[in-house]
């Protein structure tokens, strides 16, 4: 037994993950005894049902271990959100179809949401084609959830809402065909990103998840639609970021010497206002999205439906984390050491990858506008808000 939290066996990997961090990058890979650590630490299913040996955090405890496998590497934490929302989706499934995702539970998920596949429908479920560009941790993956459009003829089948069907297609990652594309990468290079392609690949209609369909566990964690305990996660990789750059300029910055003024750079004051600043900020957005974590969660574990007003507090503490992270390291990229200019340096790696993680968090930014509207308010306009 253990009296450790989940935060705190995050924060024991830190070592492991950071000494093999450089080497991730260089081979656009996560080292494997890497990946096996996180994963023997339950760090995949810390949104699987407790039915498949998962977690089933509390979503606040798992954002502080997210945070901390971020500041140690936000590749790893890549990996880690990118497994929850097939996670999620599994508390939907039948018992043999849940069991057979977790038959090696240990294990990462390889995802994507970007609906670029053709789903065509056959007896029994469907027959899926399609290429996704960027797809994390395939390659160390079992199973890979991914996005794709139920076809009606040659067209896009439409629901009542009047959008297409657009399904999470579960499917094992032996069955699609991998091409090593991401050691180009500028950013984010140790997720292994790579590209994945189905080609005539059947898919049962039992794991054809359909968002928002109904779960078959009654637990709080699976009571709500996932995108309200995954966006806000994927603002845990963008917080843990922040402070691995916070720790790197300050180490760095307490040692260096100016080369133009000759005065140390921890005695200037820029220097000591950009690490201030970034300080306060973390602090401040790591406070306001778990204060929004644990009023969720209040609320679902009542079994009362979470509101429109409180989606939206969640929400907007999600994006505001990422854009305020990327703002901080920004400023500390320009006002610290000349060496963090190198490749490598850790700073310029934050940099990169701040960036690519707000990037990706960018392509849901309706529900920070739904989230907008909803105070001021009107009716969210993000139909999965």
């Amino acid at each position: 037994m253990t009296n450790k939290t989940i935060e705190d066996i995050a924060i024991d990997l830190q070592p492991l993950i950071a000494e093999h961090r450089r080497e991730g990058e260089i081979n656009a890979q996560l080292n494997s005894d890497v990946v096996s650590a996180v994963g023997k630490a339950g760090m995949f299913r810390m949104f699987a049902p407790k039915e498949v040996g998962g977690l089933e955090l509390k979503p606040s405890d798992a954002f502080r271990a997210t945070v901390a496998i971020s500041a140690g590497d936000p590749a790893v934490s890549w990996y880690v959100v990118n497994s929850m929302a097939p996670c999620l989706f599994s508390a939907a499934l039948p018992e043999a179809e849940r069991n057979a995702l977790f038959a090696e539970p240990d294990r990462n998920f390889g995802f994507s949401a970007v609906a670029l596949a053709k789903a065509t429908p056959v007896d029994g479920g469907y027959q899926l084609n399609g290429m996704w560009p960027v797809v994390t941790g395939c390659n160390d993956s079992l199973w890979c959830a991914l996005a794709g459009i139920v076809q009606d003829g040659d067209k896009p089948r439409m629901l009542e809402n009047g959008r297409p069907d657009v399904r999470m297609f579960l499917v094992p990652t032996k069955q699609l065909d991998i091409k090593l594309t991401w050691k180009h990468a500028a950013a984010m290079r140790g997720t292994g990103s790579n590209q994945a392609t189905a080609k005539d690949v059947f898919v049962p209609e039992v794991l054809a998840h359909s968002p928002g369909s109904a779960s078959r566990i009654d637990r709080p964690l699976f009571r709500c639609p996932p995108s309200l305990l995954t966006l806000p996660i994927f603002a845990a990789a963008a917080v843990g970021v922040l402070q691995g750059a916070i720790e790197s300029a300050s180490g760095e910055i307490k040692s260096k010497v100016s080369s133009i003024t000759g005065k140390a750079l921890r005695d200037q004051i820029e220097t000591q206002l950009a690490i201030a600043d970034a300080s306060a900020a973390l602090r401040a957005i790591r406070a306001g999205s778990l204060e929004a974590f644990d009023k969720v969660w209040d609320v679902l574990k009542s079994g009362e439906p979470v509101s429109n007003e409180l989606k939206a507090e969640m929400y907007s503490s999600s994006f505001y984390a990422g854009d305020v992270a990327r703002q901080m390291i920004s400023q500390l990229y320009t006002k610290g050491s000349r060496a963090a200019f190198m490749e490598g340096h850790t700073l310029e790696r934050c940099l990169a990858n701040i960036h690519a993680i707000v990037a990706a968090i960018d392509a849901r930014r309706g529900f920070h506008h739904s989230a907008g509207a909803v105070m001021l308010g009107a009716e969210p306009l993000e139909a999965a808000f």
